[in-house]
């Protein structure tokens, strides 16, 4: 029986309905940056994705005209993308989660249909990373550069510290929002699609890109550029001073203009040649191949999230009690110090324990005991709500050190008054001693695929009296005195 002329096309939308689905948490995420108000850097991504729906209706006619057979190499390989993305989901690692989810849908694409079916799908799927709130980019150090040499050339007189500019009459911040990235990637998703439509060769698009994000650049320094002089022309009184959002957009939209008016010459010489054949595909596949094949994709997509919930439900959380310490000799316990600088924050936290200890010495310890059942977003030994060093610290140096309980990560720090101490931390993640925060995370990633595995820490904090040389013995005595394993 053969296969209706659009089947292919609702089987792939079905696909990717079923991947934002059952891979709810990188859809919750996407939908969290693309409706941020506040931090407008993802805005377009709603716009981004119902572009990917349009190209991909649009190429319905070559995706049923395209030769479909399975690959297993492409099952194999979307098998190993869905078990990254569960070791990311379960570690936190939202960088690496959010990146692959565009990812298994090719994957998933390709091994039920076939390399010629996904190779028309390559452009949609790479064209949605530009909704992927993942970009990083040195946009903002190179803003603040041309600031510096654009107001030493015209004025007016600054003193410049950092990112903070300060004039004779006001103090300007060049903030991340002030970067202009979400003009770089708006810039060149334009540029990309404007080639795309047109059929440029690769490199004629490359110079596209390269076009568009240099306009979008300068266009992004005129903006901070002319706020600032504004400010200093009005003593702050202008109104770009305080709402100059839609004020960059207007620059972008002269950016984007100069584009259009310069990419033809970007292009090749020749006319493009027509975007599609508008007749439809003879009926040549059948119902039955089409849908096996598509059930076998499925089959990965579903079966492995599935088989991991249910291995994890079937191993209780852990009692998620922080370990009290015991030391021996001449350690005791004493009162923790109210005035200390180290503040550590572990939002969510199952358990929470701070102590200190002293010695006939008159040395001291702090400590600090954290565990979780379970991490999640939000809560989390390594994430944006968790800080080991908290407000009151800034890291100076970090070095692996010794000790008779095994390896300790230490690092030196400086309270605000540039009082130096030494931190001593380590992991302890699914029965193992980890120093690295990555590897913690991949750790407890890979073990969090099957069960639920125990996630803690421990610090020890002591100040270097007379220098961080008396401070790392006194750490190393501790250790030796306690029941740290």
């Amino acid at each position: 029986m053969p296969a209706p002329p659009n089947l292919r096309f609702w089987l792939i939308a079905l696909l990717a309905c079923l991947i934002a689905v059952v891979y709810w948490p990188t859809s919750v995420y996407y939908d969290e940056k693309w409706s941020d108000t506040l931090n407008r850097t993802y805005t377009h991504g709603w716009l981004i994705l119902i572009i990917c729906a349009a190209l991909l209706f649009r190429a319905r006619h070559e995706l049923a005209a395209a030769p479909a057979r399975a690959s297993p190499l492409a099952l194999a390989a979307l098998a190993a993308a869905v078990i990254a993305w569960l070791v990311s989901y379960r570690a936190s690692i939202e960088g690496m989660e959010v990146l692959l989810v565009p990812l298994i849908f090719w994957l998933a694409v390709t091994a039920a249909f076939g390399w010629r079916v996904a190779r028309v799908l390559l452009f949609p799927v790479a064209y949605f990373y530009f909704a992927v709130p993942v970009w990083v980019t040195p946009l903002r150090s190179l803003t603040v550069l041309a600031m510096h040499g654009a107001l030493a050339l015209t004025g007016p007189p600054t003193q410049i510290d950092g990112d903070v500019f300060h004039i004779p009459n006001g103090t300007f911040v060049i903030e991340e929002g002030c970067s202009g990235l979400h003009y770089m990637i708006v810039g060149l998703a334009v540029a990309a699609l404007y080639g795309e439509q047109r059929r440029d060769p690769w490199r004629a698009r490359a110079r596209q890109l390269a076009l568009m994000a240099g306009l979008a650049v300068l266009a992004n320094w005129v903006r901070v550029y002319t706020i600032i002089q504004a400010g200093y022309l009005t003593n702050m009184q202008s109104y770009l001073v305080r709402h100059h959002y839609w004020f960059g957009w207007c620059v972008f939209a002269l950016a984007l203009f100069v584009f259009f008016w310069l990419a033809p010459r970007f292009g090749p010489a020749t006319a493009p040649e027509p975007l599609h054949a508008t007749a439809p595909p003879p009926r040549t596949a059948g119902l039955l191949p089409e849908l096996t094949r598509f059930a076998g994709a499925v089959g990965i997509l579903v079966a492995l999230p599935a088989l991991s919930a249910a291995a994890r439900m079937a191993h209780p959380p852990p009692a998620g009690a922080a370990e009290a310490l015991d030391p021996r000799g001449t350690w005791h316990s004493v009162p923790l110090d109210e005035a200390s600088s180290w503040l550590p924050v572990f939002s969510g936290a199952d358990a929470l324990q701070r102590e200190a200890f002293g010695n006939a010495a008159g040395d001291s310890i702090e400590v600090l005991t954290v565990a979780f059942r379970t991490q999640r977003q939000g809560a989390e030994l390594v994430g944006e709500t968790s800080s080991l060093l908290g407000d009151g610290l800034e890291a100076l140096a970090v070095q692996e050190v010794g000790s008779a309980a095994g390896a300790f990560r230490e690092t030196e720090v400086a309270d605000a008054a540039g009082a130096r101490s030494l931190l001593w931390s380590r992991y302890q993640v699914a029965g193992r001693n980890l120093l690295g925060p990555v590897a913690q995370q991949l750790w407890y990633g890979v073990n969090a695929i099957v069960w639920r595995p125990p996630a803690g820490l421990v610090a020890l904090h002591a100040a270097c009296r007379p220098d961080c040389d008396g401070a790392r013995r006194t750490l190393r005595d501790f250790v030796a005195n306690s029941d740290l394993r």
